[in-house]
């Protein structure tokens, strides 16, 4: 096993310039990833790619870092699905902090490990918005939001998340 402890070694001003491209990179992604969930180019077959930013960067970077990019994510998504504010950051960040903890521990970072991470976490969120919103209040229209809306949306998301993880992986990487 591979644990972290805090590096007190000097920073360079190079390195420090790296750090801020890479998150205002991250920041730009998310702003052009709730952009595009936003303006809805697929009609009833709108994807979560908020959360598959949040995942992804959750992925790939350390713990605290994922936590936070998933809470303003969280934020992020409930604006753009028009749901109560916070209530995706509330369960966003558990996840996002699993994945960290999954990926720097345990498992090595690969596609497939990042596709059923994130599969996983769009289940987790959805079954929770799902449960709250339409289950608790029995509503009798589910059966059409589960089929028409969200099981498509889950669907357009795992095939988006592919180029999403190369894209989050260069900016890492560079």
């Amino acid at each position: 096993m591979k644990f972290r402890i805090i590096n007190h070694s000097p920073v360079t001003r190079r390195e420090i310039f790296r750090s801020v491209v890479k998150w205002v990179l991250y920041a730009l992604l998310l702003v052009l990833s709730y952009a595009f969930q936003l303006t809805m180019p697929f009609a009833d077959w709108q994807p979560f790619a908020v959360i598959n930013i949040a995942v992804a960067v959750s992925f790939f970077e350390s713990e605290l870092c994922g936590v936070v990019f998933a809470a303003f994510a969280g934020m992020m998504q409930d604006l753009a699905m028009g749901s109560l504010f916070g209530f995706t950051s509330i369960w966003l960040m558990p996840c996002c902090l699993f994945v960290t903890l999954l990926t720097v521990n345990l498992i090595h970072r690969n596609i497939v490990n990042y596709l059923w991470m994130n599969i996983a976490v769009i289940i987790i969120v959805e079954a929770a918005e799902l449960l709250f919103k339409y289950i608790i209040w029995r509503n009798p229209d589910i059966d059409i939001v589960l089929v028409n809306y969200i099981l498509p949306a889950v669907i357009a998301s795992v095939v988006i998340s592919v180029p999403t993880s190369y894209l989050v992986r260069l900016i890492t990487n560079k």
